[in-house]
């Protein structure tokens, strides 16, 4: 290895080493100026803003730049040189950041990131991660970046023995998003909670066919009820760590969600997803194999729930704030904890290539599809709405 690609390997490094010594905006300008401009000298430094503050936010958004950097030409990789700022401290998960630091050049400096608040923002060498919620292509087209080490994955089956999962155990990582996530003042967005509790059914038919099922979250409002199937465990409580979390969810069989970021953890990973209480059905789970259910939407004034259709016309399947459905007079619906074992079950046979589909629930497919114009990238959404929801609620689809 060059000495200088050594050093712009590590130019981060001696940032974070020097920080100590930087009093003052001039003197780290002049620093930063030595560093760059003499190690990665004929190229322009490019540096983006890693969401670092929510977990999905930092695996879809930094996935996706990474994806597109290494197998397209969607970035000047011959002129530029790109550079990940964190944007929060501390970070959402230390493991995860970590395993991105191997394939991008991140740096974690509270003075760059004051730095890049008041002046990089606002020169050209600066650029969003972007994240619009329908880049299936890069998602179904590409391999995943990230992978263990081998110390990591021996750490990861020790710990998996601690909670009584063998080698040839299957698991399914099930979470359901609620308040304690974001903690007070976090009402704003209470529309993506859901009620654990109606999970459980599922996690019971995982557990009673062969499987271990395990309760996900890095903040819960309440543990699971202790009179419960023993193969089904509530890491959430006694066990988790950074680590683990991204452990298990790139090892799971499939990941049972919800509308939170955490389900962008498997996805990174090439894992399937069953996604329930998904309330954004605009934006879908992003690959070919993965199942989803919505939340329904009450209305106050028609006193009834209100079709697809209706809520597409409206424009409320892109609501992003509780006021927004409360202003418009609707009351948001979980799923039932039948439509979520009937949800968790169809992805478990399709897995074992033991579901049987019907012509019945592929015109439903194609009737739910039909509700998008075809220049609409739901229209050729690569995954599929869970077909026993569909037939207890076809009349939404009318």
């Amino acid at each position: 290895m060059g000495f200088k690609t050594l050093l712009k390997r590590r130019a981060g490094k001696l940032i974070l080493l020097a920080e100590p010594y930087l009093f003052s905006i001039p003197a780290f300008l002049v620093y930063i100026s030595l560093v760059f401009v003499k190690v990665i000298k004929g190229k322009r430094v490019v540096f983006y803003e890693l969401t670092c503050s929510r977990i999905g936010h930092l695996a879809a958004n930094t996935e996706l730049f990474l994806r597109r950097l290494k197998y397209t030409n969607y970035y000047d990789k011959k002129n530029n040189i790109y550079i990940g700022l964190c944007n929060h401290f501390p970070v959402s998960n230390r493991q995860l950041l970590n395993m991105y630091k191997r394939d991008f050049f991140i740096i974690e400096s509270r003075i760059l990131k004051g730095l890049f608040n008041t002046w990089i923002k606002k020169t050209k060498f600066y650029h969003i991660l972007p994240f619009k919620s329908n880049e299936y292509y890069e998602f179904n087209t590409f391999k995943r970046i990230l992978s263990f080490t081998e110390e990591e994955e021996i750490l990861g089956k020790q710990l998996l023995k601690k909670m009584g999962i063998g080698e040839n155990d299957w698991f399914v990582c099930f979470h359901s998003r609620d308040p304690s996530y974001l903690g007070k003042g976090s009402e704003y967005h209470d529309y993506r909670d859901s009620d654990v509790n109606n999970c459980l059914p599922a996690a019971e038919y995982i557990a009673e066919n062969g499987g271990v099922a395990i309760r996900m979250g890095s903040a819960v409002d309440k543990p699971l009820p202790k009179e419960r199937h023993t193969r089904i465990i509530d890491y959430a409580i006694d066990y988790r760590s950074d680590f683990m979390d991204i452990y298990l969810s790139a090892h799971c069989k499939f990941f049972l969600g919800s509308t939170a970021g955490l389900f962008l953890v498997p996805t990174i990973f090439d894992v399937p997803v069953a996604c329930a209480n998904f309330i954004f059905f605009e934006h879908t789970p992003f690959r070919s194999g993965d199942l989803f259910i919505p939340k329904k939407m009450w209305s106050r004034d028609k006193k009834r729930l209100l079709t697809y259709k209706e809520i597409l016309d409206s424009g409320a399947s892109l609501y992003l704030e509780s006021k927004q459905y409360e202003n418009a007079g609707i009351k948001v619906v979980e799923n039932s904890s039948d439509e979520i074992i009937e949800l968790a079950t169809e992805m478990n046979m399709r897995l074992d290539k033991n579901y049987e589909s019907t012509d019945e629930g592929e015109e439903l497919q194609r009737k739910y599809i039909s509700l998008f114009k075809p220049n609409h990238h739901c229209y050729s959404t690569p995954a599929r709405i869970g077909t026993y929801f569909l037939r207890k609620n076809i009349k939404l689809l009318n």
